[in-house]
């Protein structure tokens, strides 16, 4: 078993900016955010396009990949609990996967290795 863990999570971009500095408190730094588009139990809005009435339930969403070694998950929960969730449909999702491995491309480390940040030569 490698101890590496890949948290997930899908939310709303308002909050990422205190959610990473709270991140940074508990020692994770790295991280890989990506835009998106969602559905699911929030509301849609409705839109005029071109003079026409539209409704639409697709929000923009970002989703947050994070791996970590020695942080403990459950700290990084507690996180995720106590600067994105506000109580309201839309909060989003958090998903939590076992990772068999990882290796650094430019390097060829493995493992927690792979994670750490050391300085270039």
């Amino acid at each position: 078993m490698s101890g590496l863990t890949k948290i997930e999570i899908i939310t709303r971009p308002n909050r990422f900016n205190l959610f990473q500095k709270e991140l940074a408190k508990i020692g994770v730094s790295g991280l890989t955010v990506t835009k998106a588009l969602g559905t699911g139990l929030e509301k849609g809005f409705i839109e005029l396009y071109r003079g026409t009435k539209k409704e639409t339930n697709i929000h923009e969403r970002m989703k947050i990949e994070i791996v970590v070694s020695t942080v403990p998950v459950e700290d990084v929960l507690r996180v995720v609990k106590e600067t994105l969730r506000t109580g309201e449909p839309g909060d989003g999702k958090v998903f939590i996967y076992p990772v068999s491995e990882v290796i650094k491309i430019s390097t060829g480390e493995t493992g927690v290795d792979a994670l750490q940040d050391k300085p270039s030569k």
